[in-house]
């Protein structure tokens, strides 16, 4: 606890990015990955590996675009620097040990940036007018030669819906929801701009269940998203274990890799 609290005080954080809990979600998931680190691993080993692999697409190898950088723990960091002549690692909150590990790098960058904006347009948004403008950071830059969106997609809406809950009471769930699947698929189409070859890694699937494997909750992201449910590069993230929710829960993701050349 008093390593979580520490982090939390000496993070370089903007303050919407506090308020809005990032800075808070970035320290839980570091705390959930120690927890169940060995669970995680074939995950974490799985996308370093698909990204990897994606770089085959790539003619030229100027500047790397990574979305969702988080803690690096399935960026294959110290081959993307080896690979492009500039990476940018692209979060909206970076922890001072990822800070760290990227001043060992002197062509790789840390960008705090919330990709879809909302953090930019919070305070225009009313219940009437949720909508908030596509994203074009990084559409007209020379020289990206390769872009990643690495498990990110799923958790776009999340914090700005519970904002947007304490916000505006009045908006019910339909319309939250409604809202964060527009929110994921303007992410999706922000991708698909780019003139370069893209690597997304999402959730196909989010499934809680019980001990005796009995669903509790399951989302279906592809036929949400009408995301290709036959990539050939599929695998199941134990996000966690029995024990990690309660006692007889356990919840995983199924994960993919898509590749647009």
């Amino acid at each position: 606890m008093l390593t979580e609290w520490l982090t939390y005080i000496a993070a370089d954080c903007t303050p919407p990015a506090r308020k809005l809990g990032y800075l808070r979600e970035s320290i839980a998931i570091r705390s959930r990955y120690r927890r169940c680190k060995t669970a995680w691993q074939p995950h974490l080993e799985n996308s370093r590996a698909a990204l990897l692999a994606s770089l085959q697409a790539c003619d030229n190898f100027r500047t790397a675009l990574v979305f969702g950088s988080g803690l690096l723990l399935d960026i294959p960091l110290g081959e993307l620097a080896r690979r492009f002549e500039n990476v940018y690692l692209v979060d909206v909150v970076h922890l001072p040990e990822v800070r760290r590990a990227v001043r060992r790098h002197a062509n790789v960058r840390c960008i705090d940036l919330d990709v879809t904006g909302f953090i930019d347009h919070m305070d225009e948004l009313t219940p009437e007018r949720l909508d908030l403008p596509p994203p074009e950071r990084f559409l007209d830059e020379p020289g990206i030669d390769w872009v990643a969106s690495v498990n990110l997609l799923s958790q776009l809406p999340l914090l700005p819906q519970d904002w947007l809950r304490r916000r505006f009471h009045e908006l019910d769930e339909a319309t939250l929801e409604t809202w964060g699947t527009k929110l994921m698929r303007q992410h999706l189409d922000y991708l698909a701009a780019f003139a370069a070859p893209t690597c997304l890694l999402a959730d196909m699937e989010q499934v809680v269940h019980d001990g005796d494997g009995k669903i509790i909750e399951r989302i279906d992201f592809a036929s949400l998203l009408a995301l290709d449910d036959t990539a050939q590069e599929q695998w199941r993230w134990d996000i966690a274990p029995a024990g990690e929710i309660a006692p007889a829960t356990s919840s995983f993701h199924r994960v993919a890799a898509h590749i647009r050349y």
